[in-house]
């Protein structure tokens, strides 16, 4: 069903035990934790505060002090978590959302990602290079036909599916950034750059809106039928993927197994783009530096390539092979 988000995550850099933590206020920590490669603290208010400061390291300032023409793009609303507000900051040129200059995309919830990739990527694709930041919002909860557009548009897609109709439905809103994805490839192929354009693709959270809640309405943990499991964990639960992919990338087998986690997201893009910058100043490692990997979440749990340890009940269980005393 997904074919070009299988391609990006298989045929670039594949990093096969990723991680977003639950850090609390659900996408802004997220959001916060993959773009300024910081500890989010301050649960709903982090993006805001940390504007405040000069905050230079980010992939957008790097690449906007060499010139890169640079646009931030989210298909939602402007102000929502006040990005209107932020993103400027974050070394993006400008910022455009929907009722704030964003034109093209229908406003329905979620919004469409593949919208919003058609209506900006003409904007840019001949500024190179360019730095561009993209906040996709189809994905989002809630997940059935009367409450999601997405699941709507795309429920054809995953009608026969032996799943329950809320993972049905989410799945078909995820549908959305595929054809985005499809899309935004296309173009850059058809452009002739797809070999000097790096896409890299990260989540905020977990699928939470999937959860036993009665925030969410649902009677039923529809994200263990998601995840095909009985009972789950944290380590379980916020295990995923990142994307970092290049045309130039495909068929190097480039493998990272040891753990990473959005952290790492900023510090390894800065090494691998050459940039001048101190790690000193960033929680999280370059993934190549040969420096020891760890994970962490809010709770004080941890989990590094000797194994994982649990605060909430406070058991560490080493790594399959790996003998700790």
């Amino acid at each position: 069903r997904t074919p070009t988000l299988y391609r990006l995550a298989t045929q670039g850099i594949q990093f096969r035990d990723y991680y977003q933590p639950a850090w609390g206020a659900s996408t802004t920590t997220g959001e916060f934790s993959n773009v300024v490669g910081l500890v989010p603290t301050t649960a709903g208010m982090c993006m805001k505060e940390a504007v405040q400061q000069n905050l230079f390291l980010t992939m957008g300032h790097q690449l906007q002090a060499q010139n890169y023409y640079s646009a931030a793009y989210h298909n939602h609303n402007k102000d929502f978590y006040d990005r209107d507000k932020t993103h400027t900051k974050l070394g993006y040129d400008r910022f455009l959302a929907l009722y704030g200059g964003l034109e093209g995309v229908k406003a329905v919830f979620p919004e469409s990602d593949l919208e919003m990739i058609n209506a900006t990527v003409p904007q840019y694709i001949d500024q190179q290079p360019f730095s561009i930041y993209y906040m996709t919002v189809s994905g989002h909860c809630m997940y059935s036909q009367k409450e999601n557009a997405m699941a709507r548009k795309n429920y054809d897609v995953v009608a026969g599916m032996d799943h329950c109709e809320a993972v049905k439905c989410y799945y078909a809103s995820q549908q959305e950034l595929e054809y985005a994805m499809q899309s935004l490839v296309q173009q850059l192929e058809d452009a002739g750059i797809a070999d000097d354009t790096v896409i890299v693709i990260a989540t905020d959270h977990y699928p939470y809106g999937l959860e036993r809640s009665s925030a969410w309405r649902n009677t039923s943990d529809y994200l263990a039928e998601l995840y095909g499991v009985e009972k789950y964990d944290k380590f379980i639960r916020d295990h995923n993927s990142l994307i970092l992919w290049s045309g130039c990338l495909e068929g190097k087998n480039i493998v990272v197994d040891e753990p990473v986690y959005s952290l790492d997201i900023l510090p390894t893009l800065s090494n691998l783009f050459g940039l001048d910058y101190d790690s000193r100043l960033l929680v999280g490692r370059d993934v190549f530096s040969g420096e020891s990997p760890l994970v962490l979440w809010p709770d004080y749990s941890w989990k590094t390539d000797k194994g994982q340890y649990d605060a909430q009940n406070g058991t560490f269980t080493p790594a399959e092979g790996k003998t700790v005393d």
